[in-house]
């Protein structure tokens, strides 16, 4: 199996040719920066050097990322194609197991792969996104931050991929409440690479958690210049569209929606859930929205399939809700009851199946059931993955349960928790109780 070399950023890597090398180091910049295209540079890799495992590895990442069915078959073939382990290096073992893990299911398992790579060699960038976007799926907000800390010292400023650390940083940051450090990290980050659309995502949640939704729109404005023509470029956006929602600007809220959030009517997974979310949002608020659901549901409708991540299916269950196709989210729901798996099976018997009932009974019109159960799953559901600004919907839609079952102190004190973390959305806090009956 060929000899060892470096990658870009100084760690051994196994290669046949090193021309293959370069291109594998673009498909890890592509996918840190979320910039590119990762998916062409390491296929242009593999066309370089068949036998570079990492760059096989990285191509069943990809696939992963999608958190679907299809993703995980055609991540367990090139899987199955690869040897054993027992003539390739540390690192490929590692990044092999920790692959082969999401792969089977075992989301736990795999970060703990990605750890001992982390230990191999703390510059390992690959290991370091993986690990960090895995403890994001699995809602670990702990250690979104603390393995994007501990990486951080091998990353002197001078050192190329400092910049994508310490976006990473921010984002932990960020998600464990240290919103001046977040803002602080973030802003070197841009600066030091300014189309690091992830570096530009963690300030955009240090906007929204602070309840600073003007500079949110002038900072999304100015900056999208260098991610809106990222792959991630529609979640930005539904950032945008949330510091208007606040503003109860709501036409400009559907504009967004109609235009780079929905405009390409992409089937995958990361926008799909960003534009349920984001009608569901828009529903609490201002009600009917029926053309756009259901074109939305009919798009989610042709890739529904076993279930993989409980966070994809929870905004399954609202849009067919939302379309009053209740049938559809009882079977998502049966589905998760029957055929999950792994650490999904895990997060579903722990919150997920409660957290999808309470929505699904919420959209059906029975809203004391619907408060019950999201009163019961709210202290529970950041194991279902995603951030804190994506899990605020729970607290919207507890609020709007709460008015519709005609619990006005109890809907009014939510109002008033939610306000004192945000002052700023209180105009909208009170058009939530207004429109759902109090």
């Amino acid at each position: 199996m060929g000899g060892v070399t470096t990658d870009r950023w100084g760690v051994a890597l196994q290669s046949g040719n090193p021309d293959g090398v370069p291109l594998f180091d673009t498909a890890v910049d592509d996918l840190a920066s979320l910039s590119g295209d990762p998916v062409r540079a390491v296929e242009a890799a593999l066309g370089a050097d068949n036998d570079l495992v990492l760059a096989h590895v990285l191509r069943a990442y990809l696939h992963l990322y999608a958190t679907s069915a299809d993703g995980v078959s055609h991540a367990r073939k090139i899987l199955d194609a690869l040897h054993g382990d027992s003539d390739i290096d540390e690192r490929e073992v590692l990044h092999l197991r920790a692959a082969r893990s999401w792969a089977s299911g075992q989301w736990d398992d795999a970060t703990h792969f990605l750890e001992r790579a982390l230990l191999h060699d703390a510059r390992d960038l690959l290991a370091l996104k993986v690990a960090q976007d895995l403890y994001f799926f699995l809602g670990q907000t702990k250690d979104l931050l603390r393995v994007a800390a501990r990486a951080r010292s091998a990353w002197p400023p001078e050192r190329p991929g400092w910049g994508y650390v310490e976006g990473m940083y921010a984002f932990g940051l960020e998600e464990n409440g240290e919103y001046l450090q977040a803002e602080i990290s973030a802003r070197a980050a841009l600066q030091k690479e300014p189309r690091d659309t992830w570096a530009s995502h963690a300030l955009a949640h240090v906007f929204e958690m602070q309840g600073r939704q003007v500079e949110g729109i002038a900072f999304m404005n100015d900056s999208s210049q260098y991610w809106a023509s990222s792959y991630f470029a529609v979640h930005n956006w539904w950032h945008e569209a949330l510091y208007h929602l606040e503003l109860q600007d709501i036409d400009r809220v559907l504009s967004l929606y109609d235009g780079p959030i929905r405009g390409a009517r992409s089937t995958e997974w990361l926008d799909l859930v960003d534009a349920a979310s984001l009608l569901w949002r828009v529903s609490l608020f201002v009600g009917d929205i029926d053309e756009r659901v259901h074109e939305l549901a009919a798009d989610i409708e042709s890739v529904v399939g076993d279930p993989v991540y409980i966070f994809n299916d929870w905004h399954v269950v609202m849009v067919f809700g939302m379309a009053g196709r209740h049938e559809f989210s009882e079977q998502v729901l049966t589905s998760n009851r029957r055929r999950a798996s792994g650490t999904n099976r895990v997060v579903a018997e722990q919150v997920g199946l409660t957290l999808l009932e309470g929505f699904s009974s919420f959209s059906a019109g029975r809203n004391d059931r619907a408060f019950d159960l999201l009163t019961h799953a709210k202290p529970f559901v950041s194991a279902v993955g995603g951030s804190n600004a994506q899990r605020d919907v729970i607290e919207l839609t507890l609020i709007a349960a709460a008015s519709r079952a005609g619990h006005e102190k109890t809907a009014r004190a939510l109002a008033a928790e939610r306000v004192a973390t945000r002052p700023s959305s209180a105009a909208a806090t009170e058009q939530l109780l207004r429109v759902n009956g109090c």
